[in-house]
């Protein structure tokens, strides 16, 4: 049987006038009134088509979620060097971290004074750690200190801890925002051993692989001090900086690691402050 092409020769046409032009427009063209039958996508390659583009979909939204991930450490690890620098500027001007600066002697909590703290009740049992974070089962409120002055401030008991520019010390915050104490995944960072920011050269003294505690306080010393002997081992500089990172969970260790105090665990970010 013999085909017949469907598509039939448009007819021939002489040169018409470009009225507007006024020029002559060329023959129409016979074979642009040719128009063959399209063919269209069988469903096998559909389907194969749409299988590409899920699986370059997934590919890329890893690739998104593995650069977003990267971007909030990037970002944390920047805030947290800020707020190193917040809390050097502190202990530059009041002699202290929080949480061991506004105290009677050497580590001893101020009872009276912590009754007029303006954040959550802290323990009035004198301890090494009143001021440690929930991670160890205390409330910490010792990085609200960069951003507010933690006593009544029209208290003449406790004005003298303000800022005095002819001594050149006591608080003169606010040293960071409020906002600025949350990592990129919103959780708060953690302040852990700030009693521990001993020069390098001070050993503290050991209880088996823990730090050993004398009269609520870490005992450290140098080998000139009276006392020194060979139990003063564990590094008295460790003071550190926590983010528990994109689980939430702290997974460091605590007390710290004496061999690789700043080593944070699991997922966690860690700065050491003097180091």
């Amino acid at each position: 049987m013999k085909l017949i092409d469907v598509c039939m020769p448009a007819p021939e046409r002489g040169n018409e006038v470009n009225v507007l032009a006024g020029q002559l427009m060329p023959a129409f063209d016979k074979q642009q009134a040719c128009r063959r039958p399209q063919h269209g996508f069988t469903l096998l390659e559909l389907l194969i088509v749409i299988t590409l583009l899920a699986v370059i979909s997934s590919i890329g939204l890893v690739a998104y979620e593995g650069s977003e991930d990267e971007a909030r450490k990037t970002t944390t690890r920047f805030e947290m060097g800020e707020i190193r620098k917040a809390l050097l500027q502190f202990r530059k001007d009041t002699g202290e971290f929080p949480c061991r600066v506004y105290r009677e002697g050497d580590y001893k909590p101020d009872k009276a004074a912590m009754s007029q703290l303006k954040f959550e009740p802290l323990s009035e049992t004198p301890s090494h750690d009143w001021c440690r974070d929930a991670v160890t089962g205390q409330v910490n409120n010792g990085l609200n200190m960069l951003h507010t002055f933690p006593y009544d401030d029209t208290d003449t008991d406790y004005t003298d801890m303000l800022w005095n520019p002819d001594t050149r010390r006591g608080w003169n915050g606010p040293y960071i925002s409020q906002e600025g104490l949350e990592d990129a995944w919103g959780n708060r960072y953690i302040l852990l051993d700030p009693e521990l920011d001993y020069r390098a050269h001070y050993r503290c003294k050991a209880n088996g692989s823990n730090y050993a505690i004398t009269a609520d306080s870490y005992d450290c010393l140098t080998v000139d001090d009276d006392g020194w002997d060979s139990t003063y081992t564990l590094p008295s500089d460790v003071a550190r900086l926590v983010s528990l990172g994109p689980n939430g969970r702290f997974e460091s260790n605590y007390p710290a690691d004496p061999v690789n105090p700043c080593e944070p665990g699991g997922d966690d970010i860690m700065l050491c402050l003097l180091r």
